[in-house]
């Protein structure tokens, strides 16, 4: 095993996460060991009901002093809260029982708590497991050694992922890891599991579910098994959101919540109450473009623009970059580099974005080890009035849609050496 070309890139890899696991934070991982905490302390399963009648029920309950409006915060699938439950289920014997309630009733406490790196370790350590799935995931996708390398290097030392899963502690590396699983189940023509890998990964987070119909569309030429495998896709989603389609609490934080709606909030308007999304004009054409044309793309150049164009109709949050990240990585190996200055115009663009979100974003992710960030002031404080940073924003917004546009026209014509 020693020997094996990816176990320098490896040790060096989790090394790097090691390090930052235990010493960075972002105020919603409190939000995610919370949920955890129901399922695995307390044995709540109807978790969307429960936390609704807490302002209600439990008035005084810390959580409702400190979060507020709580159908802000628990706004994800029910597998995500299982998922959070059952690693901290299997973590009890590491975790002290009282570290979150001591966070409910104190957060500012926690920053002295001795205990604080131990817990972030543990609470982030699931991940690593996962993001390693995903690097030998990837770099399975292709055939040759060189490319295979690249793929590993770059997925083991791309900022996103540090950034997101281990720094910020957001989840979302599972769904990313289905999905790129899904391509590496499809490469091999097995699209029921591919498919159904979507589906689970959309149980986590929605986006995927916008990935399911060019999967489909592709895997064959007859329109009824095109349909199963559409109907077959949502299914994962659809059982695991079952039990709790009846519930208004679920209803408010979830289906309908405005996180899962930002892609919609450009619109054209056509009268004084509707308007046209251009976002979804766009995904449409992009859905009818797998099903009829004679020259379809691969399966992946799908995924990357339908998520280009979410991201570039929308004030997307920093991690959900990680969504994007795989297919920029196999774009940029199988264009051979032609277009490496695109991809990392879109990282700095996404860098630009995330220095002017507030500073617990940014280098506030640092607060475990120096607390007086808590209160630093952001980037975007440096500007002299709020709508000279939006039209900053503005601007560097529309250079990611611009640099995303050129992309979809090189998927498009094919352009440079590209390998298949």
């Amino acid at each position: 095993m020693f020997r094996k070309w990816w176990f320098k890139w490896l040790v060096v890899g989790i090394l790097i996460r090691l390090i930052l696991m235990p010493i960075t934070v972002h105020p919603d991982l409190w939000v995610f060991t919370s949920a955890g905490y129901f399922s695995a302390y307390e044995g709540r399963l109807s978790i969307y009901e429960d936390l609704a009648n807490l302002s209600t029920n439990e008035p005084n309950h810390p959580l409702i002093k400190i979060a507020g409006n709580i159908n802000d915060y628990f706004i994800y699938p029910p597998l995500a809260y299982f998922t959070f439950g059952t690693f901290q289920t299997f973590l009890k014997p590491l975790l002290d029982p009282n570290f979150i309630p001591q966070y409910w009733s104190n957060p500012d406490s926690v920053f002295t708590n001795p205990s604080l790196p131990w817990h972030l370790f543990l609470y982030k350590l699931p991940s690593l497991f996962i993001d390693i799935a995903t690097a030998f995931l990837l770099a399975g996708l292709f055939e040759k050694q060189s490319r295979k390398k690249l793929a590993f290097i770059f997925w083991m030392f791309n900022p996103l992922t540090v950034y997101s899963t281990f720094m910020m502690g957001q989840f979302d590396i599972i769904p990313v890891l289905f999905t790129v699983f899904a391509l590496a189940l499809a490469k091999k023509k097995n699209y029921f599991w591919a498919i159904l890998s979507l589906g689970v990964a959309g149980s986590f987070k929605i986006y995927p579910l916008l990935l399911i119909p060019p999967i489909a569309f592709l895997s064959d030429k007859d329109l009824w098994s095109r349909l199963k495998y559409l109907v077959l896709g949502f299914l994962p989603f659809l059982i695991t959101i079952a039990s709790y389609i009846s519930s208004p609490a679920f209803r408010q934080m979830v289906l309908f919540s405005s996180k899962n709606q930002k892609m919609l909030f450009l619109g054209l308007p056509v009268s004084g109450a509707e308007v046209l999304y251009p976002f979804l004009i766009i995904l449409f054409l992009i859905y009818f473009h797998s099903l009829y044309s004679k020259k379809t793309f691969e399966l992946y150049e799908y995924f990357l623009i339908i998520l280009l164009t979410m991201f570039s109709v929308s004030n997307y949050h920093p991690q959900w970059f990680l969504w994007i990240t795989p297919f920029l990585i196999i774009y940029l190996i199988k264009y051979n580099f032609k277009y490496a200055l695109l991809v990392v115009s879109l990282f700095g663009v996404w860098l630009v974005l995330t220095l002017l979100f507030e500073s617990s974003l940014s280098y506030g992710l640092f607060n475990p080890i120096f607390p007086k960030l808590k209160d630093a002031k952001s980037f975007a404080d440096v500007f002299i009035s709020s709508d000279l940073l939006f039209k900053f924003k503005s601007i560097i917004r529309s250079i990611f849609a611009a640099v995303s546009i050129y992309i979809f026209i090189s998927i498009n014509q094919k352009e440079g050496n590209y390998t298949s």
